[in-house]
C-alpha cells in the first residue's frame, strides 16, 4: 500500500505549514472539548443517560428524539465529521509513526464516526442497549483524535530531526 510521498514529512515543512496544520489542529480540538462538555451536561457521558437523552426521561418530562431531529443532527454531522476526520488522518500519514498506526488510527476514527452517527437511530428504534455502541463509537474517535493529533504536534514543535530518516 503506497500512501503520499514517503520522502514528505512533517519535518520536511516550512513553519508556516507547520503553524497552519497546528492551527487546524488545535481549533479541532476546541470542537472536540467543547462537544465532550456539551455531551456531559446533556448525558453525563452514561450509558443510562445517554438512554434518557434519545427516549426520553419520565424524570426530567424529556420527549423521545423525534426523527426530524435525528435527521437534522444526522444530516450536519455526516458532511462535517468525516471532512475533519479526513484532514486530520492526512496530517497524521505525514508523520514518522509506523504505517500499522496510521492504518488503525485511520480506521478507528471513522469506525467511531460511523458509531456515533448510526447509535442514535439504534437506539432510538431498535434497543436501548446501542448506548453502548455510542459509548464504544465515543472511545474510536477520542482515542484516535488524540494519538492523531499529538503525534504530529510533536513532531511539529518538539522534534528537532527525524527519527528514522531513510536518506538515499
Amino acid at each position: 500500500m503506497r500512501n503520499f510521498n514517503t520522502r514528505f514529512r512533517l519535518l520536511d515543512t516550512d513553519r508556516q505549514i507547520r503553524l497552519a496544520y497546528t492551527l487546524f489542529v488545535v481549533i479541532i480540538g476546541g470542537g472536540f472539548s467543547f462537544t465532550l462538555y456539551w455531551a456531559y451536561s446533556m448525558n453525563g457521558l452514561s450509558y443510562d443517560g445517554i438512554i434518557a437523552h434519545y427516549l426520553g426521561s419520565d424524570a426530567t418530562f424529556g420527549e423521545p428524539k423525534s426523527f426530524h431531529e435525528l435527521a437534522e443532527t444526522t444530516h450536519f454531522h455526516l458532511f462535517t465529521m468525516p471532512v475533519v476526520f479526513l484532514i486530520l488522518v492526512h496530517i497524521f500519514f505525514l508523520t514518522m509513526a509506523p504505517l500499522w498506526l496510521k492504518i488503525t488510527m485511520a480506521y478507528a476514527a471513522f469506525t467511531g464516526v460511523g458509531l456515533d452517527l448510526l447509535s442514535p437511530w439504534l437506539i432510538r428504534y431498535v434497543s436501548e442497549v446501542f448506548a453502548l455502541t455510542l459509548l464504544a463509537g465515543n472511545f474510536f474517535m477520542i482515542s484516535s483524535f488524540v494519538l492523531m493529533a499529538g503525534i504530529p504536534l510533536y513532531e511539529m514543535w518538539i522534534l528537532k530531526r527525524r527519527l528514522m530518516a531513510h536518506e538515499d
